[in-house]
């Protein structure tokens, strides 16, 4: 993964560099990158991982922290402060027991869940077949730099962007970046400046799957710098949600509001009926708080 402000050789700023690179002669990006078509040397790769990091968008790793703050966003932690400040401790100590059991069950049953992931995360490991000292050999894809030259087979998941040197009946399914649902035909020949992203047939593209043929190509950009790693690294920090979630996390919400209709129809009654204004303060807020309970943390899966 590139960091901010460093520039890998022979990248163009604008578009990008898999685009750039798309539209040149296989000759041109090759002497940008200091390369040649047999691929770096070992010592070289090694210098070239330690300034560009891993060819990866983000690792997996569960945080307490915030897990736990996911879990206390809940609208049952201000009916229990309200209902202290009115008077009502002994609802503020109910509500409370009720919200810290809800967010203790969530809190460890989400954090299990996090670490799971993370375990099953650092097993996953993918190789590919790049030239290193003039020989085939295989290595992990983390461990790919621009420059490297990859070797493509079918079935092979297109570790990352690459311009491609050579192509024998090359055809990648792209429909994960572009929708696209049948392979795109792939040729070394430079694409015109500005072609869109389902249009670059002169790359192979990260996250994409060889679906016949062979090809060699030249790694250009790696990690977050990838098209498929800029997805990626957008989405990391914000989850999809489905509709169930959607509603779940919107329902205790739905009970706040209500509680609060039904606490200002009590009072317009007692006003109208000539009552006093507020025979029980903390009733709205218990009825609230003992319905809300069990949903008042994070949504599963969320």
């Amino acid at each position: 993964m590139v960091a901010d402000g460093d520039h890998c050789p022979g990248a163009a700023g604008g578009r990008g560099r898999t685009a750039s690179a798309a539209a040149r002669p296989t000759a041109e990006v090759l002497r940008d990158l200091e390369v040649t078509g047999g691929g770096l040397s070992s010592d070289e790769a090694a210098r070239r991982q330690k300034r560009w990091g891993p060819n990866a968008v983000h690792s997996h790793r569960a945080r307490a922290w915030p897990v736990l703050w996911h879990q206390m966003r809940s609208p049952l932690l201000a009916a229990a402060v309200v209902s202290y400040f009115i008077g009502e401790r002994s609802d503020a100590v109910i509500i409370g027991a009720i919200v810290a059991l809800s967010v203790g069950l969530g809190f460890v049953n989400e954090l299990r869940a996090e670490k799971t992931a993370q375990s099953l995360h650092a097993k996953i490991r993918h190789r590919a077949v790049v030239l290193r000292d003039g020989r085939p050999q295989e290595v992990e894809v983390t461990g790919l730099v621009p420059g490297d030259v990859v070797e493509l087979r079918l079935g092979d998941i297109v570790p990352a962007d690459l311009r491609l040197l050579q192509a024998a009946g090359l055809e990648c399914g792209e429909s994960v970046l572009t929708g696209e649902p049948l392979p795109v035909a792939k040729d070394p020949a430079p694409v015109p400046a500005g072609t869109p992203l389902a249009e670059l047939s002169g790359c192979a593209l990260m996250g994409t799957v060889v679906h016949s043929g062979s090809g060699r190509g030249v790694v250009v950009a790696t990690g977050a710098e990838a098209e498929f790693g800029k997805i990626a690294a957008g989405l990391s920090g914000h989850r999809l949600e489905t509709e169930f979630q959607v509603g779940l996390r919107r329902f205790p919400m739905l009970l706040v509001y209500v509680a609060g209709a039904l606490t200002t129809s009590v009072f317009i009654i007692n006003v109208a009926l000539h009552k006093p204004l507020i025979d029980d303060p903390g009733g709205g807020i218990r009825c609230a708080g003992s319905v809300a309970g069990p949903f008042g943390g994070r949504s599963p899966g969320q």
